[in-house]
């Protein structure tokens, strides 16, 4: 017992003394830059403007919906999530081997041993069987730290994936709007051109009308068509660069080119505020800096888990459980059998492959500290890059704009001139043609204006990140629930059907019954059937009963034999149908004027069956007509008849 006990107490000793072999992770030491070339002295410590939706600054519904879809759709983030996942449990399977691992087996066995042996010559070749029950334990003492390292490692993987997913969001966000500003740009420049191409074309046709009357020459109306075909022949490629920047943003959002929203004028966009300040923690910030910094931390806890190989390896294993050669007997106490194994296992000669492996590890260790250097200059690069292409692009569209604007008044005092006969008509192409390319070029300048703020928000990182990834996991559980609730309403469905307790057909839309078909198939199942009118198409009051006796009410017979049961409340009826516009923007609705409430005499049901034929006819020939229904439809004050549209009636026979 002490001995028992003496050994337990050095297990659990050396466990909790024991250490991870291998080096801790230690931040490299990196020159940062203390300021940009492009805005020197201007880091900051709290930099609050970049945890906010900053896109929806631009104030257009259009491009917010957009990005909201492609949080939901994209195929890239969908994949990205997926990786986060598989990582996720694969940190799951390292963690459980910290722990005892627990088991059963449960055998049944039947052998015959040879004569030759003592035991099968003292059975004379007789089979017996055995049978078990038994449960199982193991646990490898994570002594050096190995399995620590391991865990560590796989940590490290799954933040480096979930910093892909973080990088993948930024880049999707930043597609989206890079490609809705293009979409905006060739649209500008559609219109730009289709405008120029329309206004050369009635210049040349006006020359036309002109030469016949010998006012201008011929050349003038051959440079007039070349002028008005150069700007005609520009517009199939902007068509065709649009059709290619709509198509690339349906599989960025997962939404079809028919149904993208509205795109609005390039110049209505606001530009998003950059607020002054640099943020001083931007590794901490940037999506591919995380990334690359837990790669670097899984392949230092690597380094460990081969170091730990050297050393041994110590398990423990056992069993406890049942054997019995009867089945009955098979629990029973003297059929209890059980063992446990301590182990230790170790390497002595490996023709150089454990030393091997710890190569690899520091091999892999140096590649990823390179990677990670090379990361963050590149992320320091491209803050400066995206603040100096701001600064930039604003100074070339202010003198964009400018030439534009002089290009135009040169354009003008050139006609001028011409049509004062100072000039020749080349002139006035020239100053044309100097123009269209620089207006042009001035929707796309715009663009990049536009782009130029995003291109920063994604250089910097910052908490909006955060922000659209937590809209992504929103509508990743609402989509959830969403398809939960409609397996359990397919279920639940199902189930009334299978009991009967609802009509076969149902309206594919909510799930429930068709109300009309729900109709005919009673009345076709018992023709004594009282049926309530349902109250969606027309207005009935409180307290008021309607109520007909139905007998094959089914289009093919159009065989119909209604009695109408008068009380003291009743009001017309009539079968009402919603209201709908068709193509024609017809509205079909029912219409009612019969208002009293006296009792009506039984009519002969043959002599009704053939005038609701007749009605049925009439309004097939004609659905836009008005029948009017026969006094016995309804119990009214005198001879007052009840107006319904002929394709009411078509859908109430129905």
């Amino acid at each position: 017992m002490r001995l028992n006990k003496l050994c337990v107490a050095c297990a659990a000793a050396l466990l909790l003394t024991g250490c991870a072999i291998g080096p801790d992770y230690v931040r490299p030491n990196l020159d940062m830059p203390l300021e940009y070339r492009t805005i020197p002295g201007e880091i900051l410590e709290n930099t609050t403007w970049l945890d906010a939706r900053w896109w929806m600054d631009y104030q257009d519904p259009g491009l917010d919906t957009l990005i909201s879809c492609a949080l939901a759709n994209n195929r890239t983030l969908q994949q990205t999530m997926a990786n986060v996942e598989r990582a996720a449990a694969a940190v799951t399977v390292t963690r459980s081997a910290l722990f005892p691992q627990l088991g059963y087996t449960l055998e049944v066995e039947r052998t015959r041993l040879s004569e030759t042996t003592e035991t099968g010559a003292a059975l004379k070749g007789r089979p017996y069987n055995t049978r078990g029950a038994l449960a199982s334990a193991s646990w490898e003492i994570d002594l050096w730290g190995k399995i620590r390292r391991q865990l560590e490692a796989a940590v490290a993987t799954l933040g480096s994936y979930e910093a892909a997913h973080k990088a993948a969001i930024s880049s999707v966000i930043g597609s989206v709007i890079s490609g809705y500003l293009s979409v905006l740009m060739a649209d500008e420049q559609l219109r730009i051109a289709e405008e120029t191409a329309k206004s050369y074309y009635n210049t040349y046709k006006l020359f036309m009308i002109s030469a016949e009357h010998g006012n201008v020459s011929d050349l003038e109306v051959v440079q007039a068509k070349s002028q008005w075909e150069n700007a005609k022949v520009q517009i199939p490629t902007i068509r065709q660069e649009r059709i290619e920047y709509l198509n690339a943003l349906s599989v960025l959002t997962g939404v079809d080119v028919a149904d993208l929203p509205k795109f609005r004028r390039l110049s209505t966009l606001k530009v998003p505020v950059i607020a002054k300040g640099i943020p001083s923690q931007l590794l901490y910030q940037r999506p591919d800096v995380v990334e690359a910094e837990e790669e670097l931390i899984s392949a230092n806890a690597d380094i460990g888990a081969a170091r730990a190989l050297y050393f041994p390896t110590i398990e423990i294993t056992g069993d406890f459980g049942f054997s019995s050669s009867k089945l009955r007997k098979l629990f029973k106490a003297p059929s209890r059998s059980w063992d446990y194994v301590g182990q230790i296992t170790g390497p002595i000669f490996q023709w150089g492959a454990i030393r091997a492996e710890n190569r690899e590890a520091d091999a892999q260790y140096m590649a990823m500290l390179a990677s990670y250097k090379e990361t963050v200059a590149n992320a320091f690069a491209d803050v400066d890059n995206s603040l100096s292409r701001r600064q930039n692009v604003v100074q070339e569209m202010k003198d964009k704009i400018s030439l534009v604007q002089s290009l135009r008044e040169y354009k003008r005092l050139a006609y001028a001139q011409y049509e004062e006969g100072y000039t020749s008509y080349t002139t006035v192409l020239q100053a044309e043609q100097s123009l269209l390319p620089q207006e042009l070029d001035l929707a796309s300048v715009r663009a990049n204006a536009l782009l130029s703020v995003a291109q920063i928000y994604m250089a910097m990182g910052g908490g909006w990140i955060d922000i659209a990834l937590q809209e992504e996991r929103d509508d990743i559980e609402a989509r959830e629930a969403a398809e939960k609730a409609r397996r359990e309403e397919e279920k639940r469905l199902e189930r009334a059907r299978a009991r009967g307790e609802m009509p076969a057909e149902t309206n594919p839309m909510n799930g429930e019954p068709d109300t009309a078909q729900g109709m005919v198939q009673a009345a076709e199942k018992d023709p004594n059937t009282i049926i309530t009118a349902p109250n969606g198409g027309v207005p009935v009051p409180p307290n008021t009963i309607t109520t007909s006796t139905t007998s094959k009410l089914t289009r093919s017979t159009r065989h119909t034999n209604t009695k109408t049961m008068s009380e003291t409340t009743a009001m017309p009826m009539a079968v009402a149908t919603p209201v709908t516009r068709g193509k024609s923007n017809m509205i079909t609705e029912t219409s009612m004027n019969a208002t009293s409430m006296t009792e009506t005499p039984m009519t002969n049901s043959a002599a009704k069956s053939s005038e609701v034929t007749k009605m049925v006819d009439k309004a097939e020939a004609k659905p836009n007509t008005v029948v009017e229904t026969p006094s016995y439809a309804a119990p009214t004050q005198s001879k007052s008849k009840a107006s319904v549209s002929a394709a009411a009636l078509i859908n109430a026979v129905k």
